[in-house]
């Protein structure tokens, strides 16, 4: 036997060394498909896979690069034992499609690496052939005692190195499948809460009952931005002789507005139907707001809210507060339309000189059957048509002085339609909410 193995060129040490080899090698192809079977984060593989190419190969410098990240940015998952691996090398090696020794006086070269490995889908049977889209990269160096022993392992490295990528760009898929099944989830639940708060919203809404009163017709229009919102509005009747109603708009959007509009809703009632005066009603809620929002001034509130009182012959009184909000229009008999502006500064804020609404008296004003007071948010006022020009004040007074519908329900259909012919195409930027009270 000996005879015949030195014929052929190998002693018998020779050839129990090529034997040992391809044993260590195929033991390490053993132990990283082992390490595949169960679920494994990628820097754990990393660090398992790179304890047997130590062992089995002798590699004593390695670092792994991928680019499966949500912008495909290449990364460094791994290194070991190089000084450092910097941005630049990086970059560098993401260029390499075949297996090479880095260029003379490159990053790579400086930090050592004697071998890129591209790591993906070949386009042909050996190892020295271009890669096809390689989505990682090992970066080698210190590996082998030959060149032989180099050009042998580099093989199994390869093979190695595209079973640990296919695994790991597989479980970053799945991973990102999860969590955009979990983001569906919950979007869904929000969703839900969404349409539960909005159905709650709405009941509250409703509760403004427009047949309070046999001598006032009531037409009203709400539609959040975001399936809730912070408007509000409503009617209480406080007596045989007196109604109080309101139109008001929290700051902000979505759910904590429409948390504070809610918390606003029941302390109105809760007063009005204690009969508390309007000063001492806007100085309760003042204080509410700035226990709500602390300090910080994290929101306000603007309200308009009066008190229709009926009077001699019968009229009306109209005794109202505007606290920063967008004027309503009194619609008098004669074609006439009157602005009714702000008297105080919005509520929920400090502001230096600010006054003391408990010492304040309401505006008065005399109002007959047949005559109108339209209330509304600065969405309606504020909402743009697609070239981005809000429909402003003073389209909406020119408007009103237009038309005379019989009812108050054709009066803010009309409003409505005129809205909706501004906005056209353009999307819903804000809560809105409309008010036509007419007197009978």
């Amino acid at each position: 036997m000996s005879a015949m193995l030195s014929e052929a060129g190998f002693s018998a040490q020779e050839l129990i060394r090529q034997l040992e080899l391809k044993r260590a090698e195929a033991e390490a192809l053993q132990e990283v498909v082992r390490l595949l079977a169960p679920r494994v984060r990628d820097t754990a593989l990393l660090v398992s896979v790179a304890s047997i190419l130590r062992s089995r190969f002798g590699v004593e410098r390695l670092a792994y690069i991928h680019t499966f990240t949500p912008n495909h940015q290449p990364r460094l998952a791994y290194f070991h034992n190089f000084p450092s691996i910097s941005q630049q090398a990086i970059r560098e090696a993401t260029q390499y499609t075949t297996t090479s020794v880095p260029e003379a006086g490159s990053f790579l070269e400086h930090m050592g690496v004697e071998i890129v490995m591209p790591l993906g889908r070949f386009v042909g049977p050996t190892s020295r052939v271009r890669v096809v889209e390689p989505r990682a990269w090992w970066l080698l160096g210190r590996f082998a005692e030959t060149e032989e022993e180099k050009a042998n392992d580099i093989l199994y490295l390869e093979i190695i190195g595209v079973l640990v990528t296919v695994y790991l760009e597989n479980a970053f898929f799945q991973e990102q499948q999860r969590q955009a099944e979990m983001l569906k989830l919950q979007q869904q639940a929000y969703e839900q809460e969404i349409a539960l708060a909005s159905r709650i919203q709405r009941r509250i809404l409703s509760s403004a009952n427009p047949a309070i009163h046999p001598r006032l017709e009531i037409a009203t229009f709400h539609m959040p931005h975001q399936g809730v919102g912070g408007d509000l509005f409503d009617f209480v009747r406080m007596d045989e002789r007196r109604t109080l109603f309101y139109v008001g708009d929290v700051s902000g959007k979505g759910i904590s507005a429409a948390l504070v509009m809610s918390n606003l809703q029941g302390q109105i009632r809760t007063l009005a139907n204690l009969g508390a005066p309007l000063p001492t009603l806007l100085s309760q809620l003042h204080s509410r707001l700035l226990q709500l929002y602390g300090d910080d001034d994290a929101g306000f509130v603007t309200l308009f809210i009066g008190v229709l009182s009926e009077g001699p012959e019968g009229g009306y009184e109209l005794h109202y507060f505007n606290a920063g909000h967008p004027p309503p229009f009194l619609l008098r008999h004669s074609g006439k339309v009157e602005a009714l502006p702000a008297t105080f500064p919005m509520l929920g804020i400090t502001i230096p000189g600010q006054p003391d609404f408990e010492a304040q008296e309401p505006v008065q004003l005399r109002l007959y059957p047949g005559e109108a007071l339209f209330a509304y948010t600065d969405g309606l006022i504020e909402q743009s048509n697609p070239q981005g020009q809000p429909l402003g004040v003073e389209a909406i007074e020119k408007h009103l002085r237009s038309v005379r519908p019989a009812s108050a329900g054709e009066f803010l259909k009309a409003i409505q339609a005129f809205w909706e012919a501004h906005k056209d195409s353009a999307p819903l930027e804000d809560d809105i909410s409309m008010v036509l009270c007419r007197l009978r």
